[in-house]
């Protein structure tokens, strides 16, 4: 019964954020700003595609939104590709272990725009609660200056404590 109530709990999170969002536009071809020597898990490039919804699904006209965004991070070791639906909150529950106790970590997952900064934030825990038992969450901010430039703020927090990155890229 409480994974059921959970499943619709999650479905219901879903249909509650899958509302139209309008945003800034990140797509292009952006190069990171590289003052010294770049950490190997910083990407150095990033190709950024979003799609714009302008129709409803009878082919109506709409209030322009953007659906998604593709980013491909390019690493010294090669490229990781992946796709966020905006607007969408999400998560994977464990099941049941012996005794009704959860077996495996909870996660989490959410790709919104706060004002015109577009936020990716995950994580996952293996406690009751969040920030209990082995945790982690990643917040990544994107952001556009007057300049053009992508600023793009990753803040992780673990219980061994935060790190924040900063990082800054032009559009080639």
């Amino acid at each position: 019964m409480g994974k059921v109530l959970r499943v619709v709990l999650l479905i219901a999170l879903m249909g509650s954020s899958l509302l139209a969002q309008t945003g800034v536009d990140f797509t292009g071809r952006w190069m990171l700003d590289l003052p010294s020597q770049p950490d190997p898990g910083i990407p150095t490039a990033l190709s950024v595609r979003q799609s714009l919804v302008s129709t409803n699904v009878r082919g109506e006209p709409m209030q322009p939104f953007f659906k998604d965004i593709t980013i491909e991070r390019q690493f010294e070791s090669g490229t990781r590709s992946e796709t966020h639906q905006i607007g969408v909150v999400g998560g994977k529950v464990p099941g049941l272990g012996a005794a009704g106790t959860t077996v495996g970590p909870r996660y989490h997952h959410a790709v919104s725009w706060d004002a015109n900064a577009l936020v990716f934030a995950s994580g996952s825990y293996t406690g009751a609660t969040p920030e209990n038992g082995d945790w982690t969450e990643r917040r990544e901010v994107w952001t556009l200056d007057p300049d053009g430039r992508l600023h793009v703020v990753i803040t992780t927090r673990s219980a061994a404590g935060p790190r924040t990155v900063s990082l800054v890229y032009r559009r080639r």
